[in-house]
Parts: structure tokens; C-alpha cells; sequence
């Protein structure tokens, strides 16, 4: 009788116990989509009273653990993981846990311990595996990384976050020789969707290196053995390659076509793939390598007897391409004479060259027509604001195919665990109203409408080009609805609107006057409001700076200018190092280029300069964004990123001079 007595109080407290478990869970899961901690609040107490029921259950005490984790209470889920792997050593979910917890609070090393613990444990029960490989990203071990994001693909190819982490970390890879392992497995990840394939531009480059034996020498193979080579070939196709030697390879490439398919006006059908792939090159670089008279000139006739067989009408499709893709590997169809009567052209293009010709076209089109539709404000210009919104309407920079991958987040909580002291209150709206100042050609508004929260984005910049480009790309990927308006950051307060967060990234120190745009700003943010901003370094940018003082006042604005000195800097015809500004990627297409050395207007910033910058505006300092490379530095120093001084970041800087090459990035608080 007594154990018939003792069986059904069992059966109720382990069914009170699941009940209150399966509650806690429901809270916790929905507390991610919320604006406040009420819902993390509730699951906590469920989650509590589940334990108080039934403490040896290893989930409750897993889920404890999370929601102490959520709630930025770290010791107190580390206690509740601990209590966990004291039952069971063995849980591969408790040590998933316990990897979050340290990652959370930048203990790396102990991070990768526990999740590699879990994923030897099971490789199905969580995503261990693909958080080890995350924090080998994060401790800068990119081989490492890049070798386990690499075995996961194999796997996870529809993963949209193993897809993206694995191209991170082969931007950060070289390879020492020649695989062909790694040429198919890059042959596999340029036919992804979806990614951003230029990070694959210098793994890709020393796999080509080695594989075709180049050097300063040059290239023992002949052409029609790189005419035919595959990955060669797609990688022209896919992104702008950003290697001195490669590039020279690819100028003789283009030369030696020229001048044999010139001839007989007719491209070898061994040839063509080729000569479609370099034209292909080029629209993606923007023609940005160099061009001797002899091609100009041969160039030219081409364009004018492309222009004169486009205005007769019994000339066919097949008569015309040659001389026209053998243009297109040295200019962009828009800026030719023949283009509007080739828009009018009723031409049927073989189906090898087709695709190419009609994305340039349609491309330019839909750039035009995009244009015509974007709302401005109107105010206030000052000569560097014309000569600046001709520069980026001539060239939209930055010019790019994939918005990259997040998880999800809340904006006002990301901030808070970058600046866990701030006071960030006043963001707790449902739906913050966002200003992108500068936004270019609108890669940064797009990631904020995708990765967080809603958000109310308003995205304005000064070039109706760039902007044409992001609302184009807007488009193309889908996003949430970002407002684009065309105008000028001085003349902001025509938007007769207060912004909860303004980020200004890359803007001010193009301005006339950065301390009149930063004040411009700070007058429509709310107070409580944060205004992100990024400014170029004074010391990462010397060899810059250099340059342009040496160019003085005759900064090139013509591209045939622009190619002239590029060509000069890698021929080492100009006096001194200038290896850190033609290694850098920027380097290598036409907008890129005239934005990193041949700007209309430039100021540079030192740290210590930028607390009184602030002030300026009436604005409070916040913090500064840890740059890449400063893991080291966080992790000898155990301290969060935001308890690193002004001072501690400026000895940084002076012992690793390129630690900004990024920019100074931090925020700002407008005082209550």
C-alpha cells in the first residue's frame, strides 16, 4: 500500500516539473524577439520553480543556464552549467552552453575547449562543430578556422552561417603550394550563391600563383594553356583579382589578344572564354589596369568601327562582337560613343557573349532609371560637397554583391554587451529610428535592416549614383523597407525628423568642416540618443597621406590619370615603400582606388583628438569598437573591450601601426 501511495506523488511532481520546464522554454525562446526583459524575467521564474521540482534534470538546469546567459548574469549560468557537468561530465549540451558563456564574456581559449569538447562528444546534438570553427575566426587562428569551416561545408553547404564564415576565413588565408584539392573545392565555392566571392580573391590568387609557376619573370605556360584553365577562368568572372603579378599577367593576356584578334577582327573559339573573362574583369574592376597608346589607339578603332556596323543595318550580330568584346576588356559600354545606337540595336548576340553584353546594358539602365526616382533634400553646398558628389556619382563606391551573414539581433541589446556600463534606455522603442549619414551605396542600411530588430532606417548620402546603386541592391536582396534620400549631411534637419541612432561611417573626414557635420548630426539626435562614427587614423593612413602631399593639388580625377600613377606605384617608378597601398584590395578596381588615395578631400584623426571632437557636438564619449587584430590585446589584458582605455588603444596603435587600417570606429551619446 505504502509504495501504491508514494508512485502517483512521483508521477505529479515530475509532471508539474515538465510543465513548468516546457513554459520556461516557451518564454525564453520568444525573449529574443523582445524589446524588454519581462519575457526573460517570467522564463527564469518557471524555470526555477521547474528545478525546485525536480534539480537533477539536466535540460532545466541547461535552460537556467541560458537565461542567466541572456540576462548578461554570467557567473550565475556558469554556476547553473557547473551544477550541470557535476551530474554529467558528459553533456554535450551543458558544455555548448558553457562555450556561449565564455565566448559571451571574450574568454576564447576557454570557449574553443568546451565546444570542442562537446563536438567529440556529438556532432549532431548541437552546433558545436560550427561554434569551435566561429572562435578560431574570432582568435585570429584562420588556417585553423578555415580547415574546420572547410570540413563542415562539406556537410552544411546550405547554411547560409557556415557558408559565410567559411568565405571569412579564407579571406585571411594563403595557400604555400599548389593543391589540387583546394582548386576544386574553390571551383565548387564559386558556383555558391548567396556569398561574397571576392573574399576568395587571395586564396584564390596564391593557388594561381603556384599552380602557373608566376613570378616577377612572368609565366612559363603558354596562352592557350590559361585559356583553357577553369578556375582561372571563373574567378575572372566572380570578382577583381588584387595581385601585382596576377595583374601583370592578365595586362599581357589582354594586350597579346588584342593585337591578334584585331587583326583578322575574329576571336578564336579557343580564345574566346577567355576574352569574355577578361572583359568580364574589367567590368568588375571598372578598368582600372593600364592602358599603353598602342591599345588606346587600337581601342579606339574598334569603338568607331563597332559604332559604324551598329548604324548599318545588314550587319549581323556575329559580324559586330568581336570588336565589341575585344572593347569591353578595355572600357565599360556606357562611356562609348556607339552605346545608345547598341541600346537601340535589334541585335541577336551569339549566346557565348550575350550575357555579358546585356548585364552592362541593363545594369547602366537600371542604374539611370533608379536614379530618376530617388527623393532629395535640398540646402546648403559648399565647393567640397559638389566636387565630392561628382566623385562617388562618377564612381559609386564601395561597389558590392552580398550583404554577408548575421545572426539576428536586437540593436539596443547588441549595444548594451559592447557597452555594458551605457545607459541605453531611451532605445527600448519597439522600432528605433535610424539615420544612415553617408551611406553610400548602401551595403551598411541593408545589413541593419536585415540583422536587427525592426528598425525605422533612413539612409541619405550625397551622390544620387550611390544611391541609385543601393536601392537597387535593396531590391535585390528583399530588404525591409529603407528609405534613400539623396542629399547632404550639412543640410540634415531638412528631414524634419529626430533619430534615435545616426551612424556615420567614413563621411565626416570628407567634409570641409567634420566638427560642422558632426554638430549638423548631433542637433537631430535625440537626447539619450548614440551616433556611431568612423574616422580614418592619422598614423594608418601616413603612407596615404604621403602620397597626396606629394601630388599636391593635382589629385587625378580622369581615370586615364588615375591608371597612370597606379601604374607607376607598381612599376616602383615613384621614390619610396609604397607596398602597403598597392597590397591593400582597395587598390585594385577604379572606384576603390579613387577612394583610397586620389579622394577629392581628406582629413586625417589621432585618437587623443577624438574625445574633444565629441565634445564639439555636445556629445558624450561611449567607447571605441574593438578593430581586427586586437584580440591579443583584449585577451592578455582579461578585461571587456569597452574597460580599454583611450591611451591603452593609443599604445596599441603605436606598437601595430596598421591596427586601424579600418578606421577608428566608436560611439557616441547625445546627454539627457
Amino acid at each position: 500500500m505504502a509504495s501504491a501511495q508514494v508512485q502517483p506523488a512521483a508521477r505529479g511532481v515530475q509532471a508539474d516539473h515538465r510543465r513548468l520546464y516546457e513554459q520556461a522554454s516557451r518564454l525564453y525562446n520568444r525573449s529574443s524577439e523582445a524589446t524588454d526583459s519581462s519575457l526573460l524575467d517570467r522564463a527564469l521564474l518557471a524555470a526555477r520553480q521547474a528545478w525546485s521540482a525536480r534539480p537533477d534534470y539536466i535540460p532545466g538546469l541547461n535552460l537556467l543556464a541560458r537565461i542567466e546567459m541572456q540576462r548578461g548574469h554570467y557567473r550565475a549560468a556558469e554556476d547553473w552549467v557547473q551544477q550541470g557537468l557535476a551530474l554529467r561530465p558528459e553533456s554535450a549540451a551543458l558544455l555548448y552552453s558553457a562555450g556561449h558563456i565564455a565566448l559571451a564574456q571574450q574568454q576564447l581559449a576557454a570557449a574553443a575547449d568546451y565546444f570542442g569538447r562537446s563536438a567529440r562528444i556529438s556532432r549532431v546534438a548541437t552546433r558545436a562543430a560550427v561554434s569551435l570553427a566561429h572562435v578560431k575566426l574570432l582568435q585570429g587562428d584562420y588556417v585553423e578556422a578555415f580547415r574546420h569551416y572547410r570540413e563542415l561545408i562539406k556537410t552544411l553547404s546550405d547554411d547560409v552561417q557556415v557558408r559565410s564564415k567559411l568565405f571569412e576565413a579564407a579571406s585571411h588565408v594563403v595557400a604555400d603550394f599548389y593543391s589540387d584539392e583546394l582548386e576544386q573545392d574553390l571551383l565548387r565555392y564559386l558556383d555558391f550563391t548567396g556569398v561574397d566571392h571576392s573574399q576568395l580573391q587571395a586564396l584564390t590568387a596564391s593557388l594561381l600563383k603556384h599552380k602557373f609557376r608566376l613570378s616577377e619573370a612572368g609565366c612559363p605556360l603558354e596562352i592557350a594553356t590559361l585559356a583553357s584553365d577553369p578556375l582561372l577562368l571563373k574567378s575572372l568572372q566572380r570578382f577583381y583579382f588584387c595581385d601585382p603579378l596576377i595583374e601583370r599577367l592578365l595586362i599581357t593576356l589582354r594586350q597579346s589578344l588584342l593585337l591578334s584578334c584585331s587583326r583578322n577582327l575574329a576571336i578564336p573559339a579557343d580564345m574566346l572564354p577567355l576574352v569574355k573573362a577578361i572583359a568580364a574583369q574589367c567590368q568588375l574592376n571598372e578598368s582600372v589596369w593600364y592602358i599603353s597608346d598602342q591599345e588606346a589607339a587600337l581601342t579606339d578603332q574598334l569603338a568607331q568601327l563597332t559604332g559604324k556596323m551598329l548604324q548599318l543595318g545588314q550587319t549581323s550580330a556575329t559580324d559586330i562582337y568581336p570588336a565589341l568584346i575585344l572593347v569591353m576588356m578595355y572600357r565599360p559600354l556606357a562611356s562609348c560613343d556607339f552605346y545608345t545606337a547598341l541600346t537601340e540595336s535589334a541585335q541577336q548576340w551569339p549566346a557565348s557573349v550575350g550575357d555579358l553584353i546585356s548585364a552592362q546594358i541593363e545594369e547602366h539602365e537600371a542604374l539611370q532609371q533608379a536614379a530618376r526616382q530617388l527623393p532629395s533634400i535640398q540646402g546648403q553646398q559648399d565647393d567640397v560637397s559638389v566636387r565630392v558628389s561628382r566623385q562617388y556619382d562618377e564612381n559609386p563606391y564601395p561597389r558590392w554583391q552580398d550583404i554577408g551573414y548575421n545572426q539576428p539581433a536586437n540593436y539596443r541589446m547588441s549595444l548594451q554587451q559592447a557597452f555594458p556600463q551605457a545607459d541605453l534606455s531611451t532605445l527600448k522603442s519597439p522600432c528605433p529610428a535610424v539615420l544612415v549619414a553617408g551611406c553610400g551605396t548602401g551595403r551598411h542600411a541593408i545589413r541593419l535592416a536585415h540583422y536587427f530588430s525592426p528598425l525605422q532606417i533612413t539612409a541619405l548620402d550625397i551622390s544620387t549614383t550611390a544611391l541609385a546603386y543601393a536601392s537597387l541592391q535593396a531590391k535585390k536582396f528583399a530588404t525591409p523597407a529603407v528609405r534613400f534620400v539623396q542629399g547632404n549631411i550639412l543640410n540634415v534637419a531638412a528631414l524634419e525628423q529626430q533619430w534615435d541612432i545616426i551612424e556615420c561611417s567614413g563621411v565626416l573626414h570628407h567634409m570641409q568642416d567634420p566638427a560642422q557635420g558632426l554638430q549638423q548630426l548631433a542637433r537631430q539626435l535625440r537626447p539619450g540618443g548614440v551616433m556611431k562614427v568612423a574616422l580614418y587614423s592619422r598614423t594608418a593612413r601616413r603612407s596615404i597621406s604621403q602620397l597626396r602631399k606629394m601630388m599636391g593639388s593635382a589629385i587625378p580625377r580622369l581615370p586615364a590619370d588615375m591608371r597612370l600613377v597606379r601604374e607607376a606605384l607598381l612599376q616602383k617608378s615613384v621614390e619610396g615603400d609604397w607596398s602597403d597601398i598597392y597590397n591593400s584590395a582597395d587598390f585594385y578596381s577604379l572606384s576603390a582606388c579613387r577612394d583610397l588615395i586620389f579622394h577629392q578631400q581628406e582629413h586625417t584623426f589621432d585618437i587623443a583628438e577624438l574625445p574633444a571632437f565629441a565634445a564639439s557636438a555636445g556629445l558624450h564619449w561611449l567607447g571605441m569598437l574593438p578593430p581586427p587584430g586586437s584580440h591579443t590585446l583584449l585577451q592578455s589584458s582579461g578585461r571587456h573591450a569597452s574597460d580599454i582605455s583611450l591611451e591603452e588603444w593609443q599604445q596599441a596603435e603605436q606598437e601595430k601601426p596598421d591596427l586601424f587600417a579600418g578606421m577608428y570606429q566608436f560611439y557616441l551619446q547625445k546627454p539627457r
